[in-house]
């Protein structure tokens, strides 16, 4: 099963913005570019209302289940008010099982409902 295919069936879709390949699901949203995938953190400003907190925190459980799932090594890189954790992988095919592996191990989870 392709990405796009398993994204489809969870509600999920990818948007194609140049090089990058978005994936949306929910609120929350990460994108592959050749072989890598990142996984944008929101950092705190100071200047986010309790609601923006809140959402936030939401991110950051996701982005930590799917940094979880889909394994070392990971690299990160502070850009603007954003961490982009990320990981090259050997191959595309690579990429897709072990991002569906993630998303699929974070369904069951009441973090990610």
């Amino acid at each position: 099963m392709s990405l796009e295919e398993y994204l489809k069936g969870k509600g999920g879709s990818v948007r194609r913005e140049g090089n990058q390949e978005w994936i949306d699901l929910d609120d929350y949203s990460f994108y592959i570019e050749g072989d890598t995938l990142y996984i944008p953190i929101p950092l705190p400003t100071g200047k986010e209302k309790l609601d923006d907190l809140v959402g936030m925190g939401i991110k950051y459980a996701r982005a930590s289940r799917i940094s979880q799932g889909i394994g070392s090594p990971l690299s990160y890189e502070i850009k603007g008010e954003e961490v982009i954790v990320y990981r090259k992988f050997s191959s595309r095919e690579e990429l897709e099982q072990k991002l569906i592996k993630a998303l699929e191990s974070i369904e069951g989870l009441r973090y990610y409902i």
